[in-house]
C-alpha cells in the first residue's frame, strides 16, 4: 500500500497547485466582465450614439471566452482526477482480488476477510474522489481570502473616523472660516497638484473658483475633505481654528457639505437619498424639494418619497439627479457649502434660479463655486484663479477684471463665445 499511498500524494500535490493558480486566474478574468457591463449598462445611450455596439460586444465576447476557457480547464482538471482516482480504486480491489486468488488453495485469508476488504476496496474509490476534492476545493477556494488580505495590507487606509480631539458638531463650524497655510498636495506618487497653497476665506464669503483644466481646483476640495491627504512637512487647513487634520474623518465631513459636478444617487428611495440619517421631518423634505423646483415631479411619482430610485439614479434625468443633490446640501444646513461645477448640467434659466435660491438659503454659510460658466460666479465676494497648482490672483471679480490678468481674459474669451 506504500506505492498507492506515494502515488495518491503526488496526486493531491499537483492537483491542488494546479486548481489554486486556475481558480486564481478564473477569478481575475471574471472581474472584466463585470466591469464592462457595468459600464455598458451606464453608457448604453453613448456607445448607440457613436455606433460602437459591435466593438464592446467583442470586447464583452473577448473577456467570457477567457473566463470560460479557464473554466473549462478547471471541469478538465476535476476530469483528470476522477479518472486517476477510479484507476486508484479499481487497482486495489485488483491487488485484493489476486492475493485472494493465489492464497486460495491455502486458505491464507478466509473469505469472508476477503469480501470485507473488496466491499471497501470499492468505496475507496468514492472516499478517495470526496477527500481529495474536498482538499483541493479548500485551498482553490482560499484564493479569496487571499485577494482580500492583498487589499488589506497594500491598499493604504483612510485616516481615523473618530478621534479624542472631535469638536461638539452643534458648536463646530460655527463662523466656516478657513484658513490654508503653505498646503501642498500630490496624487499618489505623481507631481505636487497643489503647491504651498497660502489662503484664507472670511466666515459667510462667496468664493468663486476658477481656472484652466489641471489648475488644482478640484484637488483644493479634496485637500479641504481630507479625500487626499496634504503633504506633511508643515501645511495645514484651518476651519474655524481647527487644525482638520487632528479631527475625525466623521466630524470633518458630516461638517460640510458638497454638491459634486456628477450627482450620486443611491439605489434606495427618494427620501433616503434626502435624508440617509432620518434626522428630518417630511415637511422639511417637501420644503427642500419645493426649494429646488423638484416637489410637483415627485409628487406625482406612485409612491411620493419613498419612490425607488433605479442604480445610479436612471429614472431621474441628469438635471433632477443634480437638483436632488442640493435638495440634500439645503437639508443639513451647514456652514461650508462647496460647489464642484453643480449646475454643469442644468440650463441656464434653472442655472439662475438655483443661484439665486442658494444666495438666498446659505446666506450665511462660506460658499465654495467651482466655476463652469463664469456669470455664476460674477457676484461672488472674491475669486480664486488657480493656475498650475498656485494661486494665480485673489481679489474682487471687479478688482480682477480691472488688473486685466487671467481672470480678465478669461471673461473676455467667455463673452466672445457667447457672443459667436
Amino acid at each position: 500500500m506504500a506505492p498507492i499511498g506515494y502515488i495518491n500524494y503526488v496526486i493531491q500535490k499537483w492537483f491542488r497547485r494546479s486548481s489554486t493558480e486556475l481558480q486564481r486566474a478564473a477569478s481575475v478574468a471574471a472581474s472584466p466582465i463585470f466591469t464592462d457591463f457595468s459600464q455598458m449598462l451606464s453608457g448604453t445611450s453613448t456607445i448607440r450614439a457613436y455606433g460602437k455596439q459591435a466593438k464592446f460586444f467583442g470586447s464583452c465576447t473577448s473577456n467570457f471566452d477567457k473566463f470560460n476557457s479557464l473554466f473549462s480547464s478547471i471541469q478538465q482538471a476535476n476530469f483528470w482526477l476522477s479518472l486517476r482516482l477510479d484507476l486508484m480504486g479499481g487497482s486495489v480491489g485488483a491487488i485484493i482480488g489476486g492475493v485472494a486468488l493465489a492464497t486460495n488453495d491455502a486458505n491464507f485469508i478466509p473469505a469472508g476477510w476477503v469480501g470485507l476488504a473488496l466491499s471497501y476496496s470499492i468505496e475507496v474509490t468514492s472516499y478517495l474522489k470526496h477527500g481529495v476534492r474536498m482538499m483541493a476545493q479548500v485551498e482553490a477556494e482560499m484564493n479569496s481570502v487571499e485577494r482580500v488580505l492583498y487589499y488589506s495590507n497594500n491598499v493604504e487606509s483612510e485616516a481615523a473616523f473618530e478621534t479624542k480631539l472631535d469638536p461638539d458638531p452643534s458648536e463646530w463650524p460655527s463662523k466656516g472660516e478657513i484658513e490654508i497655510q503653505h498646503a501642498s498636495m500630490r496624487y499618489r506618487d505623481g507631481p505636487l497638484v497643489l503647491k504651498d497653497i497660502t489662503v484664507s476665506f472670511k466666515g459667510g464669503e462667496k468664493i468663486g473658483v476658477v481656472g484652466r483644466t489641471g489648475s488644482g481646483k478640484s484637488s483644493l476640495m479634496s485637500a479641504l475633505f481630507r479625500i487626499t491627504e496634504i503633504e506633511p512637512d508643515g501645511g495645514k487647513v484651518l476651519i474655524d481654528g481647527v487644525n482638520v487634520a487632528n479631527i475625525g474623518l466623521k466630524s470633518l465631513r458630516l461638517s460640510l457639505s458638497i454638491i459634486p459636478q456628477d450627482p450620486v444617487m443611491f439605489s434606495n428611495t427618494v427620501r433616503y437619498n434626502l435624508d440617509p440619517f432620518e434626522e428630518k421631518s417630511e415637511y422639511d423634505l417637501w420644503d427642500a424639494l419645493k426649494k429646488v423646483q423638484l416637489a410637483e415631479v415627485i409628487a406625482v411619482m406612485p409612491d411620493g418619497l419613498d419612490e425607488q430610485v433605479a442604480e445610479g439614479g436612471e429614472n431621474f434625468s441628469q438635471g433632477q439627479r443634480q437638483l436632488l443633490c442640493i435638495a440634500r446640501s439645503l437639508l443639513k444646513k451647514p456652514k461650508i457649502l462647496v460647489m464642484d461645477e453643480a449646475t454643469a448640467s442644468i440650463d441656464n434659466t434653472t442655472d439662475a434660479a438655483i443661484q439665486q435660491m442658494i444666495r438666498e438659503n446659505f446666506a450665511d454659510a462660506t460658499v465654495l463655486t467651482i466655476a463652469h460658466r463664469l456669470n455664476t460666479i460674477m457676484d461672488s465676494d472674491r475669486v480664486l484663479v488657480l493656475g498650475d497648482g498656485n494661486v494665480a490672483e485673489f481679489d474682487s471679480p471687479s478688482a480682477l477684471i480691472g488688473q486685466g490678468g487671467i481672470f480678465a481674459s478669461m471673461v473676455e474669451k467667455s463673452k466672445q463665445a457667447h457672443d459667436s
